[in-house]
């Protein structure tokens, strides 16, 4: 299994359709690029998923600095937010879980047998994950009306 555009495509265009839906936020890639080992999470506030098929494993990250995950979820929920509470950050994860689900419908359609997963929440100024897959992993940054961020995709066999 590799990282290719046909595997990566259908996590961007989820992304901008999930933020401009949900949140009426616009958003575009820019420059794609592979991930240093040790290089830590860009954002302040991730929604992690777990991609399981029978052929490959790996996850899908997508990190958002403090100050744009605010305006994301201030657009999302209509109201103006400054403070990450408990219920903020879970919006995170409800993000991340539409991106995920969009993405998947797209993916199996293309015989990826991708399985659904839970979503997992991780907050904190330079936080970082230790990626459980063995292969690479892309970074795709983005700058939006709300902000930059970014989401990872790994995979391995």
């Amino acid at each position: 299994m590799k990282l290719d555009t046909e595997f990566i495509n259908p996590f961007l265009a989820a992304t901008l359709q999930v933020l401009k839906i949900q949140a009426s936020v616009s958003a575009e890639a820019t420059k794609i690029y592979l991930k240093k080992p040790g290089e830590k999470l860009l954002g302040d506030i991730s929604g992690v998923i777990g991609i399981v098929s029978t052929s490959f494993n790996g996850s899908v990250i997508i990190s958002f600095p403090r100050q744009t995950f605010l305006n994301v979820m201030s657009g999302m929920l209509g109201e103006t937010y400054t403070d990450l509470t408990q219920d903020i950050l879970d919006g995170a994860g409800e993000i991340t879980n539409m991106i995920f689900g969009q993405a998947k419908v797209s993916l199996n359609e293309k015989g990826y047998g991708v399985q659904m997963a839970l979503p997992s929440v991780i907050f904190g100024k330079d936080h970082s994950l230790l990626s459980a897959t063995q292969g690479p992993i892309i970074v795709v940054p983005f700058s939006s009306t709300a902000g930059n961020f970014f989401v990872e995709i790994s995979l391995s066999k």
